[in-house]
């Protein structure tokens, strides 16, 4: 048993499906990466700067061995380095109509979960209150990446992690799409992991999250991509599934 939600192509999709070859073949990579910027991105943004607003925390979810884990300067570069996953996952799907059938609609169901978190942030907001740990990047040339860190995300919308829980979905769906069946590949993909877990770990050395963050936003998506995202990618190999998507593409 799966959950099917948002797996149906929504119906404003229906003119960059019918024109997908315009923009360089990239017209929907271009829709996808500016519905994110727009649906998932602005309203992060607000969501954040209401939460430090009410200033409100529903419990503390702080252990010791988030105050031992050294600040590390450096982690600012894989921490910021998320917002190439957005554009990879969107430009990647590219290689025939059932990825570019599947490319939608994950990046709806990709929606669908950042709009859950968000859920969690107003219901359940946490302060992140690791700042005070941020030291001796004072003249150093990490001090403006630092600071344009903290510019932009305020101390709370804690858990689960966006950073871990979108980073995670691009890494799956892009092994989903190229498995390591040859050596170039096999080499790609492992480097993909290194970025990636180096990415999971900057939000811990630079103060950004708590390990509970971390470790609820790699269960969620570990549990959505099982039991929600590969079962309706699968079904779209299928010619029912495909003829359906069509379907709703062609209504007028």
């Amino acid at each position: 048993m799966f959950v099917t939600w948002w797996s149906k192509p929504w119906r404003l999709w229906r003119s960059h499906w019918k024109n997908r070859t315009g923009w360089f073949n990239r017209r929907i990579s271009f829709v996808i990466v500016t519905m994110l910027t727009f649906a998932a991105a602005t309203p992060y943004l607000i969501i954040n700067r209401f939460s430090e607003y009410m200033q409100r925390t529903a419990f503390n979810p702080e252990i010791p061995l988030d105050l031992e884990i050294p600040f590390v300067a450096w982690m600012v570069i894989p921490y910021l380095s998320l917002y190439l996953y957005y554009p990879a996952g969107a430009w990647l799907g590219h290689k025939d109509d059932v990825m570019w059938r599947q490319n939608i609609v994950f990046h709806q169901m990709m929606l669908l979960s950042c709009w859950m978190c968000f859920f969690c942030f107003l219901l359940f907001p946490v302060e992140i209150d690791l700042r005070h740990l941020v030291t001796d990047v004072e003249g150093t040339g990490w001090e403006s990446w630092i600071g344009a860190v903290h510019g932009v995300d305020k101390p709370w919308n804690a858990w689960p992690s966006l950073h871990v829980v979108q980073s995670t979905q691009v890494v799956l769906i892009l092994r989903y799409w190229y498995p390591s069946t040859t050596r170039k590949v096999l080499i790609l993909q492992t480097l993909l992991l290194i970025c990636w877990a180096l990415l999971v770990i900057s939000t811990l050395t630079l103060k950004q999250h708590y390990i509970w963050d971390a470790v609820t936003a790699l269960l969620f998506t570990g549990i959505a991509w099982v039991y929600w995202m590969k079962p309706c990618l699968d079904r779209l190999k299928t010619k029912e599934f495909q003829d359906q998507f069509d379907a709703v593409m062609a209504e007028d």
